[in-house]
């Protein structure tokens, strides 16, 4: 219904997925001082299996195409990996015969070392670039119908701001392309729905959608890219409908945990996806998908990198090896799932057939927690179950 109503404020024809041509950005790319590193729990900065945005931006991105593509829609991506620019590449500049240098003017505000070196072709016959003026350039050339760039945002370490923000080009309420604004106010309420994280500001009915220049503030600096557009963004910097996301905050340090999850951002892309399908009035999904963070019924979360919202549910010390076992309405174990060790309690599982199922949850020391769920076709149903130690 909210689709619906949507799609009919902003004129948006049901036509559904097939035929379109979808751009999809996974911000940044490699991993470098520029891919925005940060310190967890486990991990130190610099090291790769600490946060990186190259990886979480990645993995929802590879979600949203393989709905796209199961809806008949053509996608491409401006990379479908991650790791190919690294830190020496950038300190010594060196370029092999599949690399290119496209530096964005040095006075322009997004002007950043990573931009500076990129791999056009990886041997797969996919391509890979980090370079933003030239994704921007290739998105114009295309013109594809939507274009997408998925990113996460940062205020300081230790920071409890954590929100969702959708930026297109121009001013708010006055987007360069007309489409762009709409397309970014129908994703709102899908991409906002995700009760496994502590949002601090916004709401599901009142949406961050706004214009880089409105954000920013003020003319653009710097110079026009090389198809002689300007702008804040120089990923936007393209004559075609879309936006940039910034799905959340990875310097909240629990969400930050939690994009350590490859499925917790898998599920991130899904909602992306269903808020493209609603744009262009696609048909529900015949599945569905449970997913949910294990955490300590009376344990708090004590950790000098691990600053939550007070009184938020992530205050909860989450479970790590926790055993998630789903059971059908005939008691058969048809999937398992083990928490990983990143302190998120993140468990999901996808394209399950809509009906009754049961959750057993078993972890070290604590008692064992049983629930009844249902699973409805085209949602997501969320849960937070609580373990009491012995």
């Amino acid at each position: 219904m909210i689709a619906f109503a949507l799609m009919c404020v902003f004129g948006v024809q049901a036509k559904g997925l097939k035929g379109k041509t979808i751009y999809l950005n996974p911000g940044h790319g490699g991993y470098t001082s520029g891919d925005r590193p940060t310190a967890t729990i486990n991990h130190e900065q610099m090291d790769t299996l600490s946060f990186y945005e190259t990886r979480s931006n990645l993995w929802k991105a590879l979600e949203t195409a393989r709905h796209l593509r199961r809806d008949g829609a053509r996608v491409i991506m401006s990379r479908t990996r991650s790791g190919y620019v690294t830190q020496s590449q950038m300190d010594e500049g060196i370029l092999n015969e599949n690399q290119e240098s496209h530096a964005l003017p040095s006075e322009d505000k997004v002007d950043k070392r990573y931009n500076q070196v990129e791999t056009t072709d990886d041997g797969t016959g996919q391509q890979q670039i980090v370079g933003l003026e030239r994704i921007a350039c290739q998105v114009d050339s295309i013109k594809p119908d939507y274009f997408l760039s998925m990113h996460s945002n940062a205020h300081k370490n230790g920071s409890t701001v954590n929100y969702l923000l959708m930026l297109h080009r121009g001013e708010t309420g006055k987007p360069y392309f007309e489409n762009s604004d709409s397309m970014a106010r129908v994703m709102w309420p899908y991409a906002f729905d995700n009760p496994l994280s502590v949002w601090s500001h916004y709401s599901a009915d009142k949406p961050a959608v706004v214009g880089d220049i409105s954000w920013m503030g003020g003319t653009p600096p710097g110079s026009p890219n090389r198809i002689g557009v300007n702008g804040y963004y120089a990923v936007l910097k393209f004559r075609a409908p879309g936006f940039l996301v910034e799905g959340s905050f990875h310097t909240y340090d629990p969400e930050r945990q939690r994009l350590l999850n490859r499925d917790y951002c898998r599920l991130e892309g899904l909602r992306y996806y269903r808020g493209i399908r609603a744009y262009f009035g696609g048909k529900p999904e015949k599945v569905g998908y449970l997913a949910g963070s294990v955490k300590s019924a009376t344990e708090k979360m004590e950790h000098p990198l691990y600053t939550y919202r007070e009184g938020s549910i992530d205050q909860w010390k989450p479970i790590n090896y926790c055993m998630v076992y789903l059971y059908d309405s005939r008691g058969v174990n048809i999937k398992a799932y083990h928490t990983d060790q990143e302190w998120n309690g993140i468990f999901a599982f996808f394209d399950l057939k809509p009906g009754k199922y049961t959750l057993r949850y078993r972890a070290y020391g604590y008692e064992e927690l049983t629930e009844e769920v249902e699973v409805v076709a085209d949602k997501t149903t969320y849960l937070l179950p609580r373990l009491t130690k012995k």
